[in-house]
């Protein structure tokens, strides 16, 4: 996990170098597209010339989110990061739609293109420069967990591809009569459309929130493993106020017969160990549970099967709790995402259980696969 005051370095640092070198590659293409008259070069300068004022949003975004908390913002300005993608996809796209304009043009009124092999080189040299950036940018965000970075990295790559399709045009456009600078250009704004259309998706979807990847919830169940008598990490659910600050909930089961100072003293190093090694800030939710038993074992895993074979959506069970006084059995069951109606399953369930349990009753909650 990088430190915050690194992050703003290497941010800082990445955002500053794309700025510049794409500068310089607006000031080479938009010289070269001027003197030769194409307009897929202008239209790729005119990108670069986004990309420039995306780093440069994506680096003033971030100053903006590192504000200390308020009062009215009482977990901060992170989500700020995401605003600046949402902003920088909308430009991206505006760019897109101009570019795109202009070659419909140049298709329905083609003009001649004169390039010097000085500026076939210069094209050449600028498509290493988009590999440089992309890999630069890429790295940095992967590095950071910068969603704007990547985005910007793999912008970038896109644009090696532009940058290629610009020059192929000019290498073809002296053997054809087609209007190969306005096709080309045409592909161009294409690809930039594209561009800020996947990056709205993108980073849309982290607005929304994202289900947990994979190792971050078995490194938080890794560490509740840890200590005991805390067992499981359930329903993990994480909130994100920017790439810097995660927050979320967690449950999980202990022997019902535990001291309820051993089970605070648990919860607290739990927590402290995960926010020291995954930079989560986790609450509890506690489920007391009796399945340390064998005769509770063996029917929690009897009516899992029992309920895996009443319905395929069904994927686990937890907080599996038996009360022999009252006959009453509680607990959790997982399901997929395809369930169209929890309460026609439920019913389901609760018919298929009572039928081979009959003296018992049963109450569950329907969780989907949260993590």
């Amino acid at each position: 996990m990088v430190r915050a005051e690194d992050r703003q370095k290497i941010i800082a640092r990445t955002s500053c170098v794309s700025i510049v070198t794409n500068l310089i590659l607006v000031a080479v293409k938009g010289a070269v597209g001027f003197f030769s008259g194409s307009v897929s070069i202008m239209n790729d300068a005119v990108n670069n010339a986004g990309d420039s004022i995306s780093a440069l949003l994506t680096m003033g975004f971030y100053s903006l989110s590192r504000k200390r908390p308020t009062k009215k913002h009482p977990l901060g300005y992170g989500r700020m990061e995401y605003l600046s993608g949402l902003i920088v996809a909308l430009l991206i796209i505006i760019t897109g739609v101009q570019c795109l304009s202009s070659a419909i043009e140049s298709i329905r009124q083609p003009a001649a293109m004169n390039m010097s092999l000085t500026a076939y080189i210069l094209i050449a040299l600028s498509i290493l420069a988009k590999v440089f950036l992309s890999r630069l940018n890429i790295r940095a965000g992967k590095k950071v967990d910068s969603d704007a970075l990547t985005a910007t990295g793999k912008d970038a790559m896109s644009d090696v591809l532009v940058s290629s399709m610009t020059l192929l045009s000019a290498l073809l456009s002296p053997f054809t009569a087609l209007p190969v600078d306005g096709i080309a250009g045409l592909i161009v704004s294409l690809f930039i459309l594209y561009s800020g259309l996947s990056s709205i998706y993108e980073t849309a979807s982290s607005i929304m929130g994202e289900r947990p990847d994979k190792a971050t919830v078995a490194q938080i169940r890794k560490i509740i493993s840890r200590h005991p008598p805390l067992n499981g990490g359930y329903d993990i659910i994480l909130h994100s106020y920017g790439p810097e600050r995660t927050l979320g909930t967690c449950n999980v089961e202990v022997p019902i017969d535990t001291h309820a100072e051993d089970i605070f003293d648990a919860m607290t190093d739990a927590t402290k160990d995960i926010m020291k090694e995954t930079g989560i800030y986790l609450t509890f939710g506690l489920y007391a549970v009796n399945d340390y038993r064998q005769d509770v074992k063996q029917m929690k895993q009897e009516v899992l099967a029992a309920m895996k074979e009443a319905s395929s959506h069904v994927i686990s069970l937890h907080a599996f709790h038996v009360h022999f006084d009252t006959h009453l059995v509680h607990f959790d069951v997982v399901v997929d995402f395809h369930v169209g109606n929890y309460n026609e399953l439920s019913n389901k369930l609760t018919e298929c259980l009572s039928r081979k349990w009959p003296d018992f009753t049963f109450e569950f909650q329907i969780d989907p696969d949260y993590a």
